[in-house]
């Protein structure tokens, strides 16, 4: 029996066209919240180590001893990439990645498919991406403290508290210090048609208009500055731009009249 009830709880859940959904990708540093590789060691398998390879960490596929030297070939490596270090054997792949939406603004039980990748829906709050005043924005993002399933990692139901006590095993007092956060906008009519049931020909469609992974604001990518509450319930990131951060400077390099000797000099 249908109530009037269940009609405005559907009419509250049903997707408007246009409604804006938000993404975010949290995405670990490969030089902060992993090991360093060291000389002489006895590695097991599974053990992961950074390097200097932005993106990339190297996963110990067969165990044993390192080298005398860290493998070259770490600084060039791409994901898949494997290598000989004396008697281990090390394969090159991804950071740690994790992709979820709150799941506020969609009617949806689990996951979002967005440019063929799953957004696991978890209970977020993000604000204070506006700007004021030609103030660079420093949001902040409340994340609940609960189960945290990964995408494209080993590490499954992982709490936040959890994800930052592995991290500062790595570098002590990290918080996750340096992560990355990648905020995601588009509108729901341009959702992969596999957020949606099937038809009566079993292809899954989007009622709402036609999938355009393309079609999304511009990414607005910040780092974590800083953890500012930590609890049961939440915990809290403070986030900076990249020139926002202390000890950067834009342009990232000073010009002198060594380097360009028309500086300061006009012609007309």
């Amino acid at each position: 029996m249908t109530t009037v009830n269940t009609k405005i709880f559907k009419d509250l859940q049903s997707i408007n066209p246009s409604a804006i959904i938000e993404l975010f990708v949290l995405t670990l540093n490969s030089k902060l919240h992993y090991q360093t590789w060291e000389a002489n060691r006895n590695y097991t398998v599974g053990e992961i180590v950074g390097s200097t390879n932005s993106g990339i960490v190297f996963k110990c596929t067969t165990a044993g001893i390192s080298g005398d030297n860290q493998p070259s070939a770490f600084n060039t490596a791409s994901a898949g990439n494997t290598i000989s270090d004396n008697t281990v054997t090390w394969t090159a792949q991804s950071v740690d990645i994790y992709r979820f939406h709150s799941g506020s603004n969609l009617n949806l039980s689990g996951k979002i498919r967005w440019d063929s990748n799953d957004y696991l829906r978890f209970p977020i709050q993000a604000s204070g991406f506006a700007f004021q005043k030609g103030q660079i924005p420093r949001p902040k993002i409340v994340i609940s403290n609960g189960g945290l399933n990964t995408v494209g990692s080993s590490i499954d139901n992982l709490s936040i508290s959890g994800l930052l006590l592995s991290v500062n095993q790595i570098t002590t007092g990290n918080d996750l210090t340096g992560a990355t956060i990648t905020r995601i906008r588009t509108l729901a009519k341009f959702l992969d048609a596999e957020n949606f049931p099937q038809d009566s020909n079993g292809n899954h469609v989007n009622p709402l208009g036609t999938p355009d992974n393309t079609a999304e604001f511009p990414k607005e990518i910040y780092f974590v500055d800083r953890k500012s509450v930590e609890n049961r319930e939440i915990v809290e990131f403070e986030l900076a731009a990249p020139t926002d951060l202390a000890g950067v400077r834009v342009p990232g390099r000073q010009a002198t009249r060594s380097l360009f000797p028309s500086i300061g000099t006009f012609i007309q």
